[in-house]
């Protein structure tokens, strides 16, 4: 019995957040482990409560990478700190940045988006 393959698709904005970090250690240990989704899809943890749909990955204590997950396709958006969803939700402004980027980038790599790329898998 063969798994299916889970696709990891590399935005350009995930990119351009990637290479603001300017420190080559940290961009190799994200990238390794954004590799390490296509043998293991469930480091990629969903959020829920008001982030219904989008994933966080989690890169040391102070990086996070956010995006979309489904069954085959997970979609890296971008790079972002470390963020305590419970305490900064709607308050602090670097967190409502972060999710407002996030929605606009969920608008355009939306359901529409994954059904297709899904569809071209089969």
């Amino acid at each position: 019995m063969s798994e299916k393959k889970v696709i990891v698709i590399k935005t350009d904005t995930y990119k351009k957040t990637l290479y603001k970090l300017r420190d080559a250690n940290k961009i190799l240990s994200v990238e390794k482990k954004i590799d390490k989704l296509v043998g293991n899809p469930n480091l990629a943890i969903p959020m829920g409560y008001q982030h219904s749909g989008i994933c966080e990955i989690k890169v040391g204590s102070q990086i996070r990478v956010y995006g979309i997950k489904r069954e085959r396709t997970i979609i890296a958006f971008l790079l972002g700190p470390a963020i305590k969803h419970k305490g900064n939700y709607k308050q602090s402004k670097e967190y409502k940045r972060l999710f407002a980027m996030l929605q606009r980038l969920e608008a355009q790599y939306g359901e529409d988006f994954i059904e297709e790329l899904e569809k071209s898998l089969r």
